[in-house]
């Protein structure tokens, strides 16, 4: 186990962050196009922008950008020498602020990665006083691009064709953000999570599962998995949620480039293995129901890309490709418990149903193959 400067921690009896977010299917859609300039959102950015420019400036087009945890609006900045575009992130009402509802914890992950040259939006302001907004809140810059989504809501802005070379550049992305020390910058951020919590962190999601065979085939994996950890891997930064609904690209000038990695709320110190797996295992076809519509892409072309700019050994690979389908397999169990129970209707996880099987089957058959 590689560690610079970061301590692990059991993180076994930690209250669960809410589990949405990570198995999204498309990123939130502008709800309302544009604000009433009279709302409260807007009124509140506009006496926000007042302070934070020390002059006389204007609040303009304030659009709802929806969020899974907490809301978000997008909005412009305007007046004598300035010209802005900006994103705000609130906190959700009516909880405890911690894990992804904790949004003033990105800010100084965001700053660091800044600093470093990631392609991050830049921190602007982070508070947790209530005042202005009623919650705490983040505001950061509006990184330019668009994502590229996966699966049955896949739209077609990027020619088929393009779709590997995305990928590929996302894993490069990736590995620079990798290669990020944030031992010093980050010190008392957040202590490492081992991978055998990590095991573990889910499994209580998978115990609560609606089916009882997903019960039982993910307790045999749990074991399986605990029974085979690696003795050697790189714990640093990770997103937590890297695939490419959160990664931002631009086509302009007939060049596809990576312009920005967007939703840090999950992000983590952990083994940085997990994240290529996770970017691996969610265009994986061998771990998703066809109705899915994943794959379609050399993905050891993408470990390659990976490799190539990380510029170290990449071992255990397969190890972590199967933690992520547990991880995903728990994801979607818990999140089809609360659709079928009423406390959170959406019929797509009855879709997302058909694939948990093939996740655990996914699983076992990497696991097979490292040995």
């Amino acid at each position: 186990m590689l560690i610079s400067g970061l301590t692990i921690i059991n993180f076994t009896h930690v209250e669960c962050i809410p589990i949405l977010p990570l198995l999204q299917q498309r990123r939130p859609v502008i709800r309302d196009p544009v604000l009433n300039p009279h709302s409260s959102v807007h009124q509140s950015l506009q006496r926000w922008a007042m302070t934070w420019c020390r002059r006389d400036v204007a609040v303009e087009d304030v659009r709802d950008l929806g969020g899974h945890s907490g809301h978000t609006y997008a909005f412009r900045v305007v007046g004598p020498n300035i010209d802005e575009a900006l994103v705000i992130r609130l906190a959700p009402a009516g909880v405890v602020h911690r894990g992804n509802t904790d949004v003033v914890r990105q800010a100084p992950l965001l700053r660091a990665l800044y600093e470093s040259g990631a392609l991050v939006a830049a921190v602007r302001e982070a508070s947790n006083d209530p005042e202005l907004f009623g919650v705490p809140y983040l505001i950061v810059t509006r990184l330019p691009g668009r994502p590229l989504i996966m699966g049955p809501e896949a739209d077609s802005w990027l020619p088929a064709q393009e779709r590997q070379h995305a990928y590929d550049l996302a894993a490069e992305q990736l590995a620079c953000i990798h290669a990020v020390d944030v031992s010093k910058s980050l010190r008392d951020w957040e202590q490492a999570r081992a991978p055998h919590d990590e095991i573990n962190f889910w499994a209580r999601a998978l115990e609560r599962s609606p089916e009882p065979q997903w019960v039982d085939a993910g307790a045999a994996l749990r074991e399986r998995l605990l029974a085979s950890i690696p003795t050697e891997y790189t714990v640093g930064l990770c997103h937590g949620d890297f695939q490419t609904n959160n990664v931002l690209f631009s086509a302009g000038d007939g060049q596809l480039r990576v312009t920005g990695v967007v939703d840090w709320e999950i992000a983590h110190i952990g083994a940085i293995e997990l994240d290529l797996a996770w970017l691996l295992m969610m265009n994986d076809s061998a771990a998703w129901h066809p109705v899915e519509q994943r794959g379609g892409l050399d993905l050891q072309r993408i470990v390659q890309s990976y490799r190539r700019v990380a510029k170290r050994p990449l071992t255990h690979i397969e190890w972590f490709w199967s933690l992520a389908c547990y991880r995903i397999a728990a994801i979607a169990a818990s999140n089809i418990r609360l659709h079928r129970s009423g406390r959170r209707r959406d019929e797509s996880w009855e879709r997302a149903a058909q694939s948990v099987p093939i996740m655990f089957a996914r699983a076992h058959a990497l696991l097979e193959n490292q040995s």
